[in-house]
């Protein structure tokens, strides 16, 4: 076992009779979507350090990743430092993998050996993409999955003269520990964003008429998370694009010129672009009791773990969150910072756990498609909003993230958004025509 982390201490406090008042130590494992909403939630706690822990130096700002792919947008635009983040707001970064978790201890192991410990521990690393789950990904398969795969793309479409495109996901398996939706791909957005993107870049170069693009889905319907309107409103979209979509294919291996599928269907390609499984990380795995069957951490509604009351959790690698998207990723960090400040202060609300599929996807040449969805989870709103518009949303949504450091656009401002989204499309579709 490597040495005790030691930290940096905030100047002692003093209760009312002059005694020291212990101050908690919260480690946040990631420094994503789910991490930095957690750090900002919970930073403003006076009696507690907080210390964020991540392997990357930087925060990936993912939906940013096609337009790295298939628009040339520079990597450096989707990168927010971490470190001179974290400190100025009074926070301890820590730049370390984590290779063990010991709840019973409450205390981890870094990957160097040396040991943190926790008064309380918010778990927000995500979902591991699993390339070489696909024999032959490394030598004929391309993605869009993080900054080291999305520039390779680029670089291949650079030198791409037309031909056979596949594009599609992988399936992934999930455990039982938890209600939630069994999604057979947990997030197909990249998928419509890269069909629709490529097919505008193949036109814009005068190589649509060569091209072919072929979808798959190992789903039993293309973007399972979401209803009968949405479908309605994409159906037309991909019918005009001419690009074919199947459903109920399992990738089972990508080779030079096709792609393989479990029922024993091979496709022809000249390129093949695939969203990989998700999988848990190896730490949650190794650690007795942290993640289920599958590698993924249990949690009830209040993202507190099932078994260890002082770790709660949020985004991709909690069991809960299905599909996995960073609408969902933000709103179960909401909910556990929220929690957890009730944990340690006795004080504050925990909103209700409320899931919906919000995501915009760029569709390319200034257009794209916003989704808002919640008929996954039994609601009533399913609705769509494309054109410049929701071109102009993404833009200002991302542009918005980058530039403030991992902020969110204010609630009033979000809520207000989709409020009016609701309302203009029940007025369109309940007047008179």
């Amino acid at each position: 076992m490597g040495p005790l982390v030691r930290h940096s201490e905030r100047p002692v406090e003093r209760d009312n009779d002059g005694g020291m008042v212990k101050k908690k130590r919260i480690v946040i494992l990631g420094g994503g979507f789910a991490g930095l909403r957690a750090f900002y939630r919970l930073n403003r706690l006076g009696d507690s350090d907080i210390v964020l822990v991540d392997p990357r130096d930087t925060s990936l700002v993912r939906p940013l990743l096609p337009e790295i792919a298939l628009a040339g947008k520079m990597v450096s635009h989707a990168l927010i430092p971490l470190r001179p983040l974290i400190e100025h707001h009074g926070g301890e970064f820590v730049h370390g993998g984590v290779s063990a978790v010991d709840a019973k201890e409450a205390q981890l192991t870094l990957s160097d050996g040396r040991r943190m410990a926790y008064d309380y521990l918010f778990i927000a690393v995500g979902a591991r993409k699993d390339y070489d789950a696909i024999p032959g990904y490394r030598a004929h398969g391309y993605s869009v999955c993080d900054d080291l795969e999305a520039p390779r793309l680029y670089e291949r479409l650079r030198r791409f003269e037309g031909g056979r495109v596949v594009i599609g996901s992988a399936r992934s398996s999930w455990g039982s520990r938890v209600t939630a939706p069994d999604l057979a791909a947990p997030c197909e957005g990249p998928i419509i964003e890269i069909m629709f993107m490529l097919d505008h870049e193949l036109r814009r170069r005068g190589l649509h008429e060569g091209s072919a693009i072929r979808v798959f889905s190992p789903g039993k319907i293309f973007v399972e998370d979401v209803g009968p309107r949405v479908h309605a409103d994409l159906e037309p979209l991909v019918k005009a694009s001419g690009i074919q979509v199947e459903t109920n294919k399992m990738l089972r291996a990508i080779h030079q010129d096709h792609v393989e599928f479990d029922d024993g269907a091979t496709w022809e390609s000249d390129l093949a672009i695939v969203i990989p499984p998700y999988a848990a990380h190896a730490f949650v795995k190794d650690s007795v009791g942290l993640g289920d069957e599958q590698g993924f951490i249990p949690t009830d509604q209040t993202m507190r773990h099932l078994d260890f009351d002082n770790i709660y959790a949020a985004g991709d690698g909690t069991a809960l969150a299905m599909p996995k998207l960073g609408h969902i990723a933000v709103h179960q960090a909401d909910v556990g910072a929220a929690a957890l400040r009730r944990a340690i202060t006795g004080q504050g609300e925990i909103p209700s756990y409320r899931p919906e599929v919000f995501c915009i996807a760029n569709r390319g040449g200034g257009e794209a498609t916003l989704i808002l969805s919640d008929a996954l989870f039994g609601g009533a709103v399913d609705l769509t909003l494309g054109g410049p518009i929701a071109h102009l949303f993404k833009w200002s949504f991302d542009s918005y993230y980058f530039h403030t450091h991992g902020h969110m656009p204010p609630d009033a401002l979000t809520n207000g958004m989709e409020q009016l989204l609701v309302r203009a499309f029940n007025d369109t579709h309940t007047s008179p025509r």
